[in-house]
């Protein structure tokens, strides 16, 4: 089978889309068909499962395809487009795993009882968000904001609440509809609980590896968690 090849600049999961929404136009996969598989799609592109589901988010923004969860991504009619180049999810993580562990060390070196107190606040938070549940992140985003607070290094800080600002953004919104579920989120909190215990016991070490462990179990449910 021939290897549909794919250029590799930074935005490799738009180029996909891209030929994808092409394919569609020109009648490969018909109004109310179904895509082929993430995994076969991977082949043909020459691109991992990560970049296949990254291109198919971004074509349901778009309106050009319906995410079915355990069944797949199906054609929908044409509409007014909505281009999306975003910073892709898995960006984001990886960007988040080489920093917020670091920044996670210096804040159990440096947050006071009172600033401890408050993450330990939104931490309660996310409980209580998960016990009503509601979508909003409110307590996550808080939760790791005081944290960057906490570590006293107002270039660090800039540079998380950046990466969160891109958080906002429809490719993460999306990604989150699909793969957010009570059970996920109860994980999650549990995580969220290991990094205060570290950070009460203002053990660097610690703290460095809970969060490093949490941040890569939200990046291994994005490369394996199923959503089509």
């Amino acid at each position: 089978m021939n290897k549909r090849r794919i250029a590799a600049p930074v935005r490799v999961y738009r180029q996909v889309a891209d030929d994808l929404e092409a394919r569609i136009v020109a009648g490969e996969f018909p109004i109310d068909s179904r895509l082929p598989n993430e995994r076969t799609l991977a082949v043909e592109y020459g691109v991992s499962r990560t970049c296949v589901r990254e291109a198919l988010l971004a074509m349901e923004i778009s309106g050009r395809v319906s995410i079915r969860v355990g069944s797949g991504a199906f054609v929908l009619p044409p509409s007014d487009p909505i281009v999306t180049d975003e910073r892709s999810p898995s960006e984001i993580l990886e960007a988040r795993l080489y920093i917020e562990p670091e920044i996670c060390a210096l804040a159990a070196a440096r947050a006071t009882d009172e600033e401890i107190d408050a993450i330990a606040k939104s931490l309660q938070m996310m409980r209580e968000e998960q016990s009503m549940g509601t979508e909003s992140e409110q307590g996550d985003r808080e939760f790791h904001r005081l944290i960057a607070h906490a570590a006293r290094n107002s270039m660090l800080y800039d540079v998380l609440v950046s990466i969160w600002k891109e958080m906002e953004d429809p490719m993460w919104q999306a990604l989150q509809k699909h793969i957010r579920n009570p059970s996920l989120r109860l994980e999650w909190i549990s995580d969220h609980d290991a990094i205060l215990v570290a950070l009460r016991e203002k053990d660097k070490r610690k703290a460095r590896a809970a969060m490093k462990a949490h941040i890569a179990k939200v990046t291994d449910t994005l490369q394996k968690g199923k959503f089509l």
